[in-house]
């Protein structure tokens, strides 16, 4: 890594040097633009559930005779021996997919979206060509604080500095139709695209030359606080990422994907245990009783799988991905999508359907797994009707079936439609 940034200060050094030796008005200048996005969009939530009544889930789940039976139970599980939780015999159940204050909410309401764009970049006189982007969400600016990116290219390939990535994240493909907008808690956000150690600190990918319509990428974050320091808790996250694209006809097939690994330098698993008995023993909803009681949070290390593609035929494309959060002392994530995409008299039409699943890291006392999942069809149209300016209808309908909610609400199902106005600049 030293050698890296050694090497990366050189050449930097190298055209700074030129720079100076040259005459004034001949240094190159520097490009900086400043872009935006503003989202106008009505809401309307056509179904929601009624409000679920508190039952015994403990005694549902563990066997409350006396301590010992408990304790016992909990040992079957895997917790240590002599591990006691207190008997909480009312639990809630999730209330409304819609939240607690909308529990029928059927008329439109708004929202809006807003972002900025800042783009710079410059050629040194070695040809070293170096670029700085960041979008700020002004809807959530506190999640961008942090957030930086930098990159340095020329014939070597490209280095990207970059927080909250990986080569994963920058590979990955065939994704169009996932991740649609709903007003209910999803199992997971989306697709994966990095692991802890890739959420936290400043990742450096390299991006290799395109040869014979391959390109590889490979990914390092030394460490999660950006410190060094050895009670970081992951350090020395590996990625490796790749493309390719290739025509058979007049097909056009892309391929991309990756695999990062992260360890964990404190969550061992009995750690991952006295965490998740904490938040059992604390819980004061039936969701959080099954995080804690069967461990649905990552834990451990984490090592993800991500692969996508898209097949593009004139007006056409097919996408479809796949990603995998596998987790040493955790739940484990997986998400697949299929996407079809169209477009017709200026207007870009696409149709997607997404399966996200965790999987629990304890099955119960019976031996039968806990698992969530999340379904979720989506239908997109924008147009054009000016310059920068598009019209947009969104449609989806979410369907979240929680382990965790077997004696309350069941299968929460819920639908979204959205017309938005976006003016970007």
């Amino acid at each position: 890594m030293k050698k890296l940034f050694i090497i990366l200060s050189l050449m930097i050094f190298s055209g700074l040097a030129n720079a100076a030796d040259a005459p004034v008005d001949s240094i190159p200048p520097v490009s900086f633009n400043i872009g935006g996005e503003v989202v106008l969009e009505g809401l309307q939530i056509s179904k929601c559930e009624d409000q679920a009544s508190a039952a015994d889930v403990f005694a549902n789940e563990l066997d409350d005779a006396d301590d010992a039976s408990i304790t016992a139970d909990l040992v079957t599980l895997g917790f240590a021996s002599g591990t006691l939780l207190t008997d909480d015999a009312s639990y809630t159940f999730d209330v409304s997919p819609c939240g607690a204050d909308n529990l029928n909410e059927t008329f439109p309401h708004f929202s809006t979206k807003k972002k900025l764009t800042f783009d710079a970049s410059a050629t040194l006189y070695n040809g070293l060509q170096v670029a700085f982007s960041d979008e700020l969400n002004l809807a959530d600016i506190d999640d961008e604080e942090s957030a930086f990116e930098l990159s340095v290219g020329g014939a070597f390939g490209t280095i990207l500095f970059k927080d909250k990535t990986s080569a994963v994240d920058s590979m990955l493909i065939g994704t169009s139709g996932s991740g649609a907008d709903t007003d209910i808690t999803l199992t997971s956000d989306g697709h994966i695209k990095t692991t802890s150690g890739g959420d936290g600190g400043i990742n450096v990918v390299y991006f290799t030359p395109s040869f014979a319509g391959m390109d590889l990428a490979l990914g390092y974050n030394h460490n999660t606080d950006n410190l060094g320091l050895d009670n970081s808790e992951f350090k020395d996250t590996i990625s490796v990422g790749f493309g390719y694209e290739t025509y058979i006809g007049d097909v056009v097939i892309s391929l991309g994907g990756g695999v990062e690994k992260a360890s964990s330098g404190t969550d061992t698993p009995a750690n991952c245990l006295t965490t998740d008995e904490a938040t059992a023993e604390s819980a004061t909803s039936a969701d959080t009783f099954f995080d804690g009681l069967y461990g649905s949070s990552r834990c451990g290390n984490e090592t993800l799988s991500a692969i996508g593609a898209d097949l593009a035929l004139g007006n056409y494309t097919i996408s479809s991905a796949y990603s995998s959060l596998d987790t040493t002392d955790g739940g484990d994530t997986t998400v697949w999508s299929v996407g079809l995409g169209k477009t017709i008299n200026d207007t870009d039409y696409t149709i997607g359907y997404t399966l996200e699943t965790l999987d629990y890291a304890r099955e119960k006392v019976n031996g039968s797994e806990v698992e969530d999942q999340s379904k979720i069809l989506m239908l997109e149209a924008v147009r054009p009707i000016g310059e920068g300016i598009d019209l947009g209808l969104n449609i989806s309908n979410a369907e979240v079936d929680n382990a965790s909610q077997e004696l309350g609400n069941g299968v929460k199902d819920a639908w979204r439609a959205g017309v938005s106005l976006t003016l970007g600049f």
